[in-house]
């Protein structure tokens, strides 16, 4: 579908060099006069549609093929008895249906009585007409959701609706063409109500939900951002359209966030580091079970002050074992007052991922709130922190240690965990 509406915007693009577009439809129409052959109808435009359209004038067609050898027709209503007759010269390329105004009459009767979709096993998406008697504009049109660009956002839908297992904010198949993996919809919650599971969730154009619904019954403070980070798996599954649904909640705005490549932020070259383990198990990590078995894991919800002691310029590395081909390292910190899942801008090494801190606000925030380690398709089995050899003044953290009693690196103090107290290393304990 990428590739597709790729094609679909180039062409677009060389007609722009001398005509001027104006999209007058964009939806998602499956056409079909046999049902048993393919699922759809024939297709009215709306009163309007045509408006101003003149001879010469070129009516393109955004078409996706739904069975090897689709038929396509545009029927116009011609005559003073409005007969149906089919277009001639019709042309069909690269996933655009194609035709050019012959005379002033279809011109006048297209554009009071419209066209009628007609054919077999395709659907339709989008209807442009170009003219050439008009100044071109060669420049795209920065809020054309087929020009967003790594991190930019498009709004979706702004509006009121409380969800009780209905849909709203229904999108076309050509919202769905832009979603690639790793991009996020966010969805703007303003209150929830008496549900004992208020969520929000996506469905694809046959109502089935896809991925995993997000529950807001521990969420106290409003409004509120939902963010759906989008799998592979999802993005085939919403790649002809899809709707919101959910309950318990009120919604008022989705919008669309491109993903953009953090910029891997590495140690310095030459700097030391003291690592010390803070945590060592067996998490499988998936954000789509569908591929492999497995859930995100935060760090706070097993131990609030894994992290604590954080500092500017401490490295956290994550170490991964059983990742599968094509497996995807993410982390997330908790961001302003609801906590907000944000992507941490880590580094991929072989056999581990890591996240050098950034600033002193960012160290406080992971020392308090933790991490998330999310992704797809690997086992986290470690968690150090590494600490500059200048700030820790010591090179290595040794010693046998009973299974119940470990040493931690915590503001730049060597400390000893036993038993869930904390003590300095002259064995006092410390509050």
């Amino acid at each position: 579908m990428k590739k597709f509406f790729t094609i679909f915007a180039a062409s677009m693009a060389t007609v722009a060099l001398f005509a001027a577009e104006r999209t007058v439809w964009e939806g998602n129409k499956a056409i079909s006069w046999n049902q048993d052959v393919y699922a759809g109808e024939q297709f009215e435009t709306p009163e309007g549609t045509f408006t101003g359209l003149v001879k010469d004038d070129t009516i393109k067609v955004a078409v996706v093929a739904k069975i090897d050898a689709p038929q396509y027709v545009m029927t116009y209503k011609g005559g003073d008895a409005w007969t149906w007759r089919d277009l001639e010269n019709l042309e069909v390329a690269e996933g655009v249906m194609t035709y050019v105004v012959a005379e002033d009459s279809l011109a006048t009767w297209i554009a009071d009585r419209g066209l009628v979709f007609r054919g077999q096993g395709y659907d339709m998406t989008k209807i442009v007409v170009a003219s050439k008697e008009t100044t071109p504009d060669p420049d795209p049109d920065p809020e054309d959701p087929e020009t967003l660009q790594p991190g930019e956002t498009k709004v979706l839908w702004e509006g009121n609706e409380t969800l009780a297992w209905n849909e709203v904010a229904e999108q076309p198949a050509s919202v769905g063409a832009l979603l690639a993996e790793k991009d996020q919809i966010i969805v703007t919650v303003s209150a929830k109500g008496t549900t004992e599971w208020p969520k929000v969730l996506l469905r694809d154009m046959s109502s089935t939900q896809v991925g995993e619904d997000i529950l807001l019954n521990e969420v106290s403070e409003f409004p509120h951002e939902t963010v759906f980070t989008l799998s592979a798996a999802n993005v085939a599954a919403l790649k002809d359209g899809f709707k919101l649904c959910g309950d318990g909640v009120t919604v008022t705005k989705m919008v669309l966030k491109k993903y953009e490549e953090p910029e891997p932020q590495p140690e310095e070259p030459g700097e030391e580091y003291v690592f010390t383990a803070v945590w060592t198990g067996d998490k499988a990590i998936s954000w789509n079970t569908e591929v492999y078995a497995g859930e995100q894991f935060d760090t706070y919800a097993l131990q609030q002050d894994m992290l604590a002691g954080l500092a500017k310029d401490d490295s956290i590395k994550v170490f991964y074992a059983d990742a599968i081909e094509g497996a995807q390292f993410a982390a997330s910190y908790k961001a302003g007052e609801d906590w907000t899942w944000t992507d941490l801008a880590i580094a991929e090494h072989e056999g581990f991922y890591a996240y050098k801190v950034a600033s002193d606000e960012m160290a406080q925030l992971i020392a308090d709130r933790g991490i998330v380690l999310r992704g797809q398709g690997y086992h986290a089995i470690r968690i150090e922190i590494g600490k500059p050899k200048s700030a820790t003044g010591i090179n290595s953290v040794t010693g046998n240690l009973s299974p119940i009693t470990h040493k931690v690196l915590r503001n730049g103090q060597v400390l000893i965990v036993r038993d869930g107290d904390i003590y300095n290393m002259l064995g006092q304990q410390i509050k």
